[in-house]
């Protein structure tokens, strides 16, 4: 009878101290996880890092592409001017394929309505929430109506959303290359206002320069 009583209180004295051992966690070690195939794929996911590849640079998962390859539907987008002072100024004569259509500049709108107004301003008057609660300070241009928008090279307009300038980040991952040149016409549009040109539809797939 002694033997029973002394089993039953070793269980009830040791079960609640193997579960706060077994579900305590450090470091790498996660602890006891309950179904862990809901949210660690068994298949390897290029974004994750379970475990490290020594076949890969630096273990990662992901493999790098092949050196002077090009993503897929990129192949007229190569950009030429890295990131640098003369990059920027060399951007200047750097023109697109996406002409200005009505209907490039009405997709440019509806992207710039969801990536550049918040800054911006839906008329690109500077006065976006961002700018408007100064969680950011605006930049030293006014509006789009300025001059400084006006005489902006297209180029050098590409060459911002791509890398960034000043406060303003890089929208590469946002916007790709076509949907940068629709921003830009739709950003013109806005400058010139009644005076700015439209292209014709048929001239809406050029060379790229």
């Amino acid at each position: 009878m002694k033997l029973n009583n002394i089993l039953k209180f070793g269980i009830i004295l040791v079960l609640p101290a193997l579960n706060m051992v077994s579900c305590m966690s450090s470091g790498d070690n996660p602890g006891i996880e309950y179904a862990p195939n809901m949210y660690i794929s068994q298949a390897y996911e290029p974004y994750s890092q379970e475990k490290k590849f020594s076949t890969n640079p630096n273990g990662m998962t992901m493999r790098e592409p092949v050196y002077g390859t090009v993503a897929r539907g990129q192949i007229n987008y190569i950009y030429p001017h890295p990131n640098t002072g003369d990059g920027y100024a060399a951007s200047a004569e750097y023109t697109g394929s996406v002409a200005p259509t009505n209907e490039n500049v009405a997709e440019g709108k509806r992207l710039y309505n969801i990536y550049c107004w918040h800054c911006h301003g839906k008329k690109g008057k500077n006065d976006g929430p961002i700018f408007k609660d100064k969680k950011m300070p605006a930049p030293s241009w006014p509006n789009y109506q300025s001059d400084y928008i006006k005489e902006l090279p297209n180029g050098k307009a590409f060459h911002t959303i791509t890398y960034g300038k000043g406060l303003m980040g890089s929208h590469a991952f946002m916007l790709d290359p076509e949907e940068r040149w629709k921003v830009i016409h739709y950003v013109k549009s806005l400058a010139f206002g009644d005076d700015f040109n439209y292209a014709s539809e048929n001239q809406n797939n050029t060379e790229v320069n």
